[in-house]
């Protein structure tokens, strides 16, 4: 499992309605919106490139600015456990 914090940044006033259609994704929860302009979420996905693609997703909402990856752990992720078993 791939758990990564982001907060997204949104243009002035429109965090709520980017954090309804955020919240609409496979994956992610909404945590808190500040100031109405950044949407604080976790995003839980079984992979890396799961958990990408559904972040690029991110861009595509209306008023979304800008992602920022605030901490990602992937160790469980199944690509890192083949390498470490075989390293």
């Amino acid at each position: 499992m791939v758990i990564s914090g982001i907060y997204v940044e949104t243009i002035q006033g429109k965090a709520c309605g980017a954090a309804e259609k955020l919240g609409e994704l496979n994956g992610v929860e909404v945590h808190h919106i500040h100031e109405d302009k950044r949407v604080i979420l976790t995003l839980e996905t079984d992979t890396v490139d799961q958990s990408y693609r559904t972040a690029e997703k991110f861009k595509a909402i209306e008023g979304v600015l800008g992602i920022c990856l605030v901490y990602t752990n992937f160790e469980d992720e199944p690509f890192y456990q083949e390498v470490a078993g075989n390293g």
